[in-house]
Parts: structure tokens; sequence; C-alpha cells
């Protein structure tokens, strides 16, 4: 199916659950991408990946790595995924249920959130936030990247856990709409650890 079509369908079928008025650009992908794998990004994870359009970039960097999962709610959209991106491990899961995935405790993870969270209901966002924000705080050195189409001054969420910090990767003009990348990350030991 067109990427485009199946972009189209599922904001008919759930409008709140896309969050956007067009899939990623290339460039919110290659922004997303080059902040995901800054440094070692361990066990790559992806949540809400809708149609593929930042899976695609992660997937084609990311083919070294030993691991990278997907998660994606919607049944057509994971369908759609699978054929996409064989070599990828994707899961027809809630991203509330990112903090299930058995990964070694020492391994870092690299969590990148396409979740519409600012247009989610409230307490499905917040579901979505604790799972992810206890995976990255459980596996040492995680990190989660989240973009949002908000004033880029906008943290995408609060109640971060003290000692970590939102720090502003990227301003991405050429989307629909503009959009910020952000990242959430322990405070180094050398900062105030009372940044947020």
């Amino acid at each position: 199916m067109d990427h485009g079509l199946a972009f189209a369908l599922g904001c008919l079928r759930n409008p709140r659950r896309v969050g956007a008025i067009a899939p990623a650009s290339r460039a919110l992908a290659q922004a997303v991408c080059d902040e995901a794998l800054r440094g070692a990004p361990g066990v790559l994870i992806e949540v809400g990946a809708g149609t593929g359009a930042i899976t695609r970039r992660l997937a084609t960097a990311a083919r070294a790595l030993d691991r990278f999962v997907v998660y994606e709610l919607d049944p057509d959209f994971a369908g759609l995924l699978r054929i996409a991106f064989p070599e990828v491990e994707v899961l027809n899961h809630c991203a509330s249920r990112v903090d299930r995935l058995v990964i070694g405790a020492d391994t870092p993870v690299t969590l990148v959130s396409s979740l519409p969270l600012l247009s989610m209901p409230a307490h499905e966002a917040r579901l979505c936030i604790d799972a992810m924000l206890a995976l990255v705080s459980r596996q040492p050195h995680s990190r989660l990247v989240q973009y949002t189409y908000a004033s880029p001054h906008l943290r995408p969420f609060d109640g971060i856990p003290p000692g970590w910090h939102w720090r502003r990767a990227a301003s991405v003009w050429a989307n629909l709409p503009p959009a910020t990348v952000w990242t959430l990350e322990q405070v180094p030991h050398s900062l105030n650890n009372g940044i947020h």
C-alpha cells in the first residue's frame, strides 16, 4: 500500500493517535536518526512507528546494530511495517508495554518516540510516558528521543525522574508542521542535578 494512502487511512481510523497532518519528512527522519545514533545506541527501540517514515531512516542506519525493535499499536500499520522491514522486530503492542521488553541488565537503550503525546488522550499518554521512563531509567546509559510539533520551547512532557533533563537536539523547519527533536538523558555528574 502507498505510504501516503496508509497514513490517510490511519488518520481516518483514529486521528488523535496519528497526531500530524502529514508523515514525517526526510529532514525530520534524518534529524531523529542523527540524534538516536549519536554515540553507541545499544538496543534501538521505536514506539508509535505509524507508517514507518522514521523507521525507514533508522532501519537503514541501524543495520549494524544487534537489535532494532518497533512498537506499533495499529494492526494495519504493524502489518505494513513487517512487510517493509522484515529485518526489524515489529511488535503490535501499545508503547505502554515497552518496559516489559526483555533486555540484558547492562544493555543501554536508545528509545525513539514517534508518539503524538500532546494530542493523545492524557491518561493514555501518561501510561506510555511512564513505561518509557521506567525502561530508560532501568537500563544504564539510556536515552529517550522524542519529537514534537509544539512550540520549540515546550518540552515533550513533565514528571521526569530526578537527575534527568531535556536537551533540544534539533529544530526541523522542513517538515509539515515544523518539528523539534528533544533528548531526555541523565544530567552529567558535573552539572547541577536540578536542571529539567
